[in-house]
């Protein structure tokens, strides 16, 4: 930290945990005294603010600092601190932990059930100070030991999982401030926060990257965040200080020196008889740094010398000087002093006296006469628990300590603090600055540190512990082993070096067939990562051949292949080959133990058209033998076993399936996983006609898109367009195909694009070019992926219309033929009776009445209302056109029911139009009742019926907090309810 007297001679300053008074101002700073004052108003206004305080060393941030504290103590700010400390820059979310652990560890046990509530939860286990005890890391240690522990985890999974779990981490955090300052938790005051860091150029990446994400929501907040960054210093993400300076509600202050008259009068306080020629010298040495001009103030009147000094006892005197000036000043103490200072040293500020007593080998008597002794040599701040008044003398102090002196104290740190029971983290801090000397111990703790600031977001950190515990190195059983937990986390952070780290392993494990192919595994993640396919593709078929194909761990390693192979298009046929005898297994009566595998053979046994009840068979053993839970964490495979259902018309199973991953999801604060089963859960709406509430969850799923998970965007963009196109927003539907043009020309998503391409070309008038995309689209599916299943693409249907309408009617029955035939092969209800509806509307001389009554009847048997009310708009269309105006108006009138049920505007328009030919006046849309609600208010109060906040749905719908509001006050006067408690018997009175 920055000088604590260095322009307030005599000073007192804050300190992080309690209050203290200052006694003046520091000089020259009444720009940035100013500044803060007004952060601070602005917090206790409702608005939120970030000031960044950047300088060189010395130059007075913490003093600033502190200046903040006192004002934020005396306007009745809630003030939180935390430093960063450059030992412990390796412990993910440290700083972030020191700054929040206070107020949640002081509030009683319902209150912290509150301030960790919803979203907030994920960053629950943060605060458990039984978590991370040095016991708990000797245990790490000794599990790490078995090298099978780690077998069921791939590459890839966990990296996916670890930037999950993360993000998922750092929202929580982000929450959770918004608690302490009363936002997002019912019946809560407003509790205005003064938020303070330190030393953040120290702070660990995790606890950075929490700062810049709580910057980017601190317009919500009644916040005030002053952050101050030493130049010139490696940062742990350098990135974060740029973007927190480029933030919009951001003030910098960038800390100039003092200049010749502010030194004077520190000068003149010091010596009142000083001349003009002193005070020119010490501004000219000092560079007007104040902490530089106070250590050589001090040097001058630690000299001794009679009087006042004279100009020539300054010259020479730069800042290294003054440093060593600092080790002149203390080699004048005592022997204790000296020991007790290194002991301060190395175990770092903040230390109690009588562990530093315990590290220097004093008696706790003979430590506080040392402490005393350094006090009044301004070398420690009085009190306990001791730190020096700069990081700079620390450091100084630090560096004049023989290189290996050095790494035996450190290590003598770390078994005190291991035996004071402090976090594993803490202790891993001060290993790291220990020389390598085989001990297994160590290495098992830097390896339990380094787990834990993978499962925290720091992969980096974590990185640098393992690289450290490699170079320990471990027992040789372990070495391979630790090598394939570093490349994990290299992986894990975008460090190429993973591929070199990996192969360091594989070297060691030649003959080891269970351990290398699981870094084969993993090796095949980091390829695929790369982009190399056919590399990762090589390692997984190198793994494979090394496990029997008997076991678990083969089907394990099978699946993450599949990943990759499945949805490739040169690969897809070599996946097909290797899954065949797993498929053929299964219809057998014989599924796989895999729930990894078993979702891939749900997928699989539904596309090749398999019966429904053998597809669900293999899509409920999945979930069984895996909750949701966990193929939430996965994403991929609770995707797989989703898509797989919806394919083979179990939409209700899908829909609940999705419904309890997304709850899981949330409670645990994971944005990905809930994302995703969030399109899952609108895939499934989406066929049963619940149009607004898979807008809803399509809007969920869009969150993480925006902020660059886009992997999912070409799925998420299809399915959001056939959303739009329904609800008769063609504009809408056309950007959000958008999306999918982001993806690769031969993915998947771009043949489902063409689908939806033929339908809105179909809609606006354009049966020639729905007819050729609709064939494109069919090709597509077919010839790149052999799939043909019009449970994922009714190309077929599309065409036949499309023919139809050109007058091709030729094309158009042969085309419906096929579908017909199609349907009653894969045995999907939904599928035969949009088949049925098709035939009969394209039959030829005139419309096949009774092939439309049999696709209604088909229909109303299934939760497919949609297709439902289309076919009976249909019909009753079909009944008009025949003549039997009486027994038309019943389908017409109760398809309309249904398109305004689900806010299907072009189909109702076609029923209400049909109506009104027969001189019927339909019913005019509701005013008042579910059924009133647009789509935009009905999703607002769908969200608020699943316990989010007003602010929490503005985050996932992209719209502004009041947006939010005038849409829920719309929704209460249409339900002719008062609250958001009375949501959930609003919607209990009809089902959607």
């Amino acid at each position: 930290m920055d000088d604590r007297r260095a322009a307030t001679p005599g000073g007192d300053d804050h300190r992080e945990g309690r209050r203290t008074t200052r006694t003046a101002p520091p000089l020259e700073r009444e720009r940035e005294i100013a500044a803060l004052r007004s952060a601070v108003r602005s917090a206790r206004e409702g608005t939120g603010t970030v000031v960044l305080v950047q300088g060189p060393p010395g130059t007075g941030k913490t003093s600033l600092l502190a200046v903040a504290a006192d004002i934020g103590h005396r306007t009745g700010l809630a003030v939180l601190a935390a430093r960063g400390r450059e030992l412990e820059r390796e412990i993910a979310l440290g700083v972030a932990v020191d700054l929040l652990a206070a107020p949640v560890t002081a509030a009683a046990p319902p209150e912290r059930a509150r301030l960790l509530s919803g979203p907030a939860a994920q960053a629950g286990p943060l605060f458990d100070t039984a978590a991370d005890t040095g016991h708990q890391a000797a245990d790490t240690g000794h599990q790490a030991t078995d090298p099978g522990h780690q077998a069921a985890d791939t590459g890839h999974q966990a990296a996916d999982t670890g930037h999950q779990a993360a993000d998922a981490i750092l929202r929580g955090l982000c929450h959770l401030v918004a608690h302490l300052t009363g936002r997002n938790l019912p019946a809560a005051r407003p509790r205005p926060t003064l938020l303070l860091v330190d030393d953040a150029q120290w702070a660990d990446a995790a606890s950075l990257r929490f700062l810049a994400m709580l910057a980017d929501r601190i317009d919500r907040l009644p916040l005030a965040m002053v952050i101050a960054t030493r130049d010139g210093e490696e940062c742990s993400d350098a990135a974060v200080p740029r973007r927190l300076a480029a933030h919009p509600d951001a003030r910098v202050l960038a800390l100039v020196p003092l200049t010749a008259g502010a030194v004077a009068r520190l000068v003149s306080a010091a010596f009142p008889e000083a001349d003009g020629e002193l005070a020119a010298a010490v501004a000219h040495a000092s560079g007007g740094n104040p902490f530089f001009v106070t250590e050589l103030l001090r040097s001058l009147e630690a000299a001794g010398a009679a009087g006042t000094p004279t100009a020539g006892a300054v010259a020479g005197m730069v800042p290294g000087t003054v440093l060593h000036s600092v080790l002149a000043r203390l080699a004048l103490l005592s022997a204790d002093a000296g020991r007790l200072a290194t002991a301060v040293a190395v175990l770092g500020d903040g230390t109690p006296l009588r562990r530093a007593a315990a590290h220097a080998e004093l008696g706790l008597e003979a430590a506080e006469r040392a402490a005393d002794a350094l006090a009044a040599a301004r070398l420690l701040e009085p009190g306990n628990p001791l730190s020096f008044t700069h990081p700079l003398i620390g450091a100084a102090v630090h560096a004049d300590q023989p290189a290996f002196t050095r790494s035996r104290q450190h290590r003598r740190a770390a078994d005190l603090l291991a035996a004071d029971g402090e976090g594993a983290d803490r202790v891993a801090g001060h290993l790291m600055a220990v020389e390598p000397e085989g001990d297994p111990g160590v290495a098992g703790v830097l390896r339990g540190a380094a787990g834990r600031a993978l499962r925290r977001g720091d992969p980096s950190a974590a990185a640098r512990l393992l690289a450290r515990a490699a170079a320990e190195p471990p027992p040789a059983e372990l070495r391979a082993e630790t090598l394939i937990e570093l490349a994990r986390a290299q992986a894990v952070a975008g460090d190429l070096d993973a591929r070199a780290t990996i192969a360091r392993a594989l070297d060691l494990l030649h003959g080891v067939p269970a351990a290398r192919a699981r870094a084969l595994g993993l090796l095949a993640g980091i390829r695929h990562g790369c982009g190399d396919v056919p590399g990762a593709v090589a390692a997984h078929e190198e793994a494979l051949s090394l496990l029997d194909p008997r076991t678990p761990r083969w089907q394990d390693e099978l699946a993450d292949y599949l990943v990759i192979t499945s949805f490739h298009p040169s690969l897809r046929r070599q996946a097909g080959r290797r899954l065949r005898p797993v498929l053929d297994d299964a219809r057998r009566g014989h599924p796989p133990s895999s729930p990894g595998l078993l979702a891939h053979v749900a997928l699989w046994l539904a596309l090749a058209g398999d019966p429904p009840p053998l597809v669900r068979k293999a899509a409920g053993a999945a979930l069984a033998a895996e909750t949701p839970v966990r193929l939430a964490d996965h994403g991929a495979l609770l995707g797989l076993v989703l898509h797989a259902l919806v394919i083979a018309g179990e939409l209700t199973a899908a829909e609940e399936a999705a419904g309890a991953a997304m709850a899981t999801a949330r409670r645990r604060g994971n944005t990905p996983a809930h994302a995703f089963a969030g399109y899952h859960r609108a895939l499934a709406r989406f066929h049963q006609g619940a149009l607004p509430e898979a807008l809803a969850d399509l809007e969920t799923a869009r969150g993480p898109h925006a902020v660059g998970w886009t992997l999912a965007g070409g799925w998420i963009g299809w399915l959001l367009a056939r959303v739009l196109i329904e609800l008769g927003d063609r504009p809408g539907a056309d950007k959000a195909l958008a999306m999918v043009d982001e993806q690769p020309a031969q993915s998947m998503e771009a043949g489902l694009a063409m689908h939806v391409r033929a339908q809105l070309a179909l809609s606006e008038g354009r049966p020639a070019a729905a007819l050729e995309a609709a064939h494109a689209a069919g090709r597509h599916l077919r010839q790149i992926y052999d799939i043909d299943h019009p449970g994922l693409l009714p190309w077929r249907t599309t065409a036949a219309l499309a023919a139809h309408r050109l007058g091709d009617h030729r094309q158009a029955q042969r085309l419906s033929e096929q579908a017909l035939d199609r349907a009653r092969a894969v045995e999907v209800t939904r599928d035969l009776g949009v088949a049925l509806r098709v035939a009969g509307m394209v039959a030829r001389p005139h419309r096949d009445i009774g092939l439309l009554k049999q696709a209604a009847a088909t229909l109303s048997r299934v939760p497919a209302t949609l297709e439902y009310a289309r076919t009976l708009v249909a019909l009753g269309s079909a009944l008009r056109r025949d003549g039997q105006r009486t027994a038309c108006a019943q389908p017409l009138r109760q398809g309309l029911d249904l398109a305004e049920r689900m806010h299907a505007r072009p189909l109702a328009e076609r029923a209400r139009a049909e109506l009104h030919t027969i001189g019927r006046r339909p019913r005019r849309t509701a005013v008042t009742g579910i059924d009133a609600l647009t789509p935009a208010e009905r999703r607002v109060a769908l969200l608020a019926l699943n316990g989010l906040s007003n602010r929490q749905i503005a985050d996932d719908l992209f719209i502004t907090t009041k947006t939010v509001e005038t849409h829920l006050a719309h929704a209460y006067r249409k339900l002719a309810i008062g609250n958001r408690r009375q949501l959930q018997d609003a919607f209990a009175t009809r089902s959607p």
